[in-house]
């Protein structure tokens, strides 16, 4: 029998490792009794085929929280961890019944990316020149809504002297004062929900409202009062285009208060951002493709308050009357024309595929 000792593997040492080497990738998935996970431009790749023990979670898990064991008894963690390269936005469940756990990992810069960075065009800033109005982020699940998010909040931040109040869950990104006052509540430790702490945040003098996610009538309903009513509100919506970010919004009250709820959004809403994040033709990279609806003059308006003519918005963005305006089929082909993505993953990323699949044959 062979007398020789197996170290005890550091799981936090080997993410650390990969992160400090180079390599691009978006979520870690930990789970017991199976091989850590990364999620690469390219789809998710083993960090070690090797599984993973409970015990060598053990760490990683009281790292995210020391009581993690009583606590997921009643539901999922969210929890931020702090490493000296990046932050980590930490998702601690069970599976099987109880008998297995699972970490679902986000990886964040310590700093927002200047807005500069997030690869939005750089007339995108114009949406912050207001002072009052409506900005959604929106677009699927990992698509970098968040870092839009923060980056347009250090612009704010920087340029702006004004109180800035968050709502988030978790805080994923810990912004220092600069020009404004940053206010950050975290959902449900500081604020029970989105909609109280958006409720509670307009009795504490905000120039500048973050919402982290709409997804009920309360939130929806005192985001349009405050767009409304003098503040500028950012706030992100999983969507699967930038004008079903409208409908979906209006759908969560009731028809008979939808036709008034459309005239307050014709008016407070500034513009809508839809993006989606796609593998380089390398694979190396990630490259955020983005469809935008600016409502300079109320151009857009006409969309939104009547449903009838909501389809007419893909026409909108397609004459592109304000030079500013842009379907996502247009940059989607315009990324594959510089062969910067390939066009099946371009085609994977369009949500109207017939007219992307027009436009990338009138091209060769």
């Amino acid at each position: 029998m062979s007398n020789e000792i197996v170290a005890a593997r550091d799981l936090l040492h080997e993410i650390v490792e990969r992160i400090n080497a180079g390599q691009t990738f978006s979520d870690i998935h930990l789970e017991q009794d199976a091989p850590a996970m990364l999620k690469t431009p390219r789809g998710w790749q083993q960090l070690d085929p090797r599984p993973v023990a409970r015990e060598e979670m053990l760490p990683i898990l009281r790292g995210i929280d020391p009581d993690w064991e009583d606590k997921i008894v009643e539901g999922a963690i969210d929890r931020p961890m702090v490493l000296s390269s990046c932050r980590l936005r930490c998702n601690v469940y069970r599976l099987s019944c109880g008998e297995k756990v699972a970490v679902s990992i986000r990886r964040l810069p310590l700093q927002p990316l200047a807005l500069d960075k997030t690869g939005l065009p750089h007339y995108a800033k114009t949406l912050l020149e207001a002072s009052k109005g409506i900005i959604l982020v929106t677009g699927p699940t990992g698509s970098g809504k968040t870092t839009t998010i923060a980056a347009m909040l250090e612009h704010l931040n920087a340029t702006r002297n004004a109180h800035i109040i968050t709502i988030e869950e978790p805080i994923e990104y810990q912004l220092g004062r600069r020009q404004s006052i940053i206010s950050q509540k975290e959902v449900p430790t500081d604020t029970a929900s989105f909609s109280a702490g958006l409720r509670e945040a307009l009795r504490q003098k905000p120039d500048i409202l973050m919402v982290g996610e709409i997804r009920d009538f309360d939130t929806a309903d005192t985001v349009l009062h405050a767009g409304e009513s003098g503040h500028l509100v950012l706030a992100t919506m999983h969507t699967s285009s930038a004008m079903s970010a409208v409908t979906k919004l209006l759908a969560f009250f009731s028809p008979e208060q939808r036709a008034q709820r459309a005239a307050t959004l014709a008016n407070a809403l500034l513009g809508i951002i839809y993006q989606s994040l796609l593998p380089t033709e390398s694979g190396d990279e990630f490259v955020l493709a983005s469809e935008m609806i600016f409502n300079h003059n109320q151009q857009a308006a006409p969309y939104i308050v009547d449903p009838a003519k909501t389809h007419l918005m893909a026409e909108f963005l397609r004459r592109k009357e304000d030079n500013l305006s842009r379907g996502l089929n247009e940059v989607l082909a315009q990324l594959v024309a510089r062969k910067t993505v390939n066009p099946k993953d371009a085609m994977r990323a369009a949500y109207n595929r017939l007219e992307l699949h027009d436009m990338l044959n009138s091209m060769r």
